[in-house]
């Protein structure tokens, strides 16, 4: 037994220190846009119970300096029950290229924000579509430098989104927003290396035709979650439009994080919940492998530290992780400016191992509240 574990935990050391190296140098892949055409452009924008963030929102989606005569703005009111719909009244009265959506309750058996990006794009008349969230904002050059990795052979172009430092109110916030730097990285090198397999719908953008191709959500518009990766792994296996991924600081979206453990949980198990639903068979084992290598070190680690010479390989395989780990923190952390982040780094390794653990089993087995629903 004690041999198996070992030769156990070689194997799941290997496969995980490959991918996240695998992502890292995916990451030195990435180029700038070369496209200098001026696309038409919808951005949509889906909202429920959004009355405190819209405006915010919206105001930065006015002081983009895109083109406004080919630029419009689709608000999707999800059934909220505040005064979303109202707020954004007052906008699309002042401008006539802002568009407000009211859709009623939900049907069972249906992702409200699939159903509502899926109206969305029915509705737009942009030839490429951005998405962000409405509790979100963007830099004035978000558009017109997406814009520009929109090559010819180009279908799909994903950002980066980061949390804003001012309003990082406490040490939770701090690990949080290094852990999401990790999460968020790892998928725009997954990209810059050939394989996409994430992505985050609050900076993310399509040709309309891209997704026409692939009919939408169709065949998945009952899963909750994953109106991102779900639909960028759709494009990836059923066509043959390139995907590609910016970094530059332009085009990085801005949030704030969730706002103590219990939503983040929550937020995590919606997040999880997806993951095996996947069709590509490679990331589920993959997921398999995290979870179960995870699962040994949170096991074996209290032990090796305990009797370290009868048992040293949890130790030599958690810093193997975090090695890797850090090369892709060292990455994440320069590309959008939080090298302050690097500090709360060990303290991140040990709660990423105990968080997964637990969403890992609740995403299947947990019922997450999303909106008030």
């Amino acid at each position: 037994m004690f041999y198996f574990i070992l030769l156990l935990f070689f194997f799941l050391t290997l496969i995980y220190a490959s991918k996240i190296l695998f992502f890292y140098f995916g990451l030195f892949r990435l180029k700038p846009g070369k496209n200098e055409k001026i696309y038409s452009v919808s951005v949509l924008i889906p909202a429920r119970n959004e009355q405190h963030n819209i405006s915010k929102c919206l105001d930065s989606l006015l002081n983009q300096d895109y083109p406004r005569d080919t630029l419009e703005i689709i608000v999707i009111d999800d059934d909220s029950e505040d005064r979303t719909a109202e707020i954004v009244q007052t906008y699309s009265s002042q401008y006539p290229f802002i568009q407000l959506i009211f859709l009623g309750p939900c049907p069972p058996g249906v992702s409200p924000k699939k159903r509502a990006l899926q109206v969305g794009v029915e509705a737009a008349e942009g030839e490429i579509v951005f998405t962000i969230d409405a509790d979100c904002w963007a830099s004035p050059n978000w558009i017109s430098q997406m814009i520009t990795h929109f090559e010819p052979e180009v279908g799909m172009v994903v950002g980066l989104v980061e949390f804003t430092p001012e309003l990082e109110k406490s040490f939770f916030h701090k690990i949080q927003s290094l852990e999401f730097i990790g999460l968020t990285t790892a998928g725009i090198g997954s990209i810059g290396a050939g394989d996409p397999i994430i992505a985050n719908g609050a900076n993310f953008s399509f040709r309309r035709k891209t997704f026409k191709d692939v009919k939408g959500y169709r065949g998945e518009d009952h899963i909750i979650s994953g109106d991102d990766d779900l639909l960028l792994q759709k494009i990836d296996r059923s066509t043959d439009w390139k995907i590609r991924a910016s970094v530059a600081p332009e085009t990085f979206i801005f949030t704030h994080p969730v706002s103590d453990l219990n939503d983040f949980i929550n937020q995590r198990i919606r997040w999880a919940s997806k993951a095996f639903v996947y069709r590509k068979i490679s990331l589920v084992l993959f997921l398999i492998s995290v979870h179960l290598f995870f699962l040994l070190l949170f096991i074996a680690l209290p032990f090796s530290f305990r009797f370290p010479l009868y048992f040293p390989f949890p130790i030599i395989a958690f810093s193997i992780k975090m090695f890797v780990d850090f090369l892709l923190i060292l990455k994440g952390t320069a590309l959008v400016r939080r090298k302050d982040l690097r500090k709360y780094f060990f303290v991140t390794e040990i709660f990423q191992i105990l968080y997964i653990l637990y969403v890992g089993f609740a995403g299947i087995l947990v019922k997450f509240n999303w909106k008030g629903r």
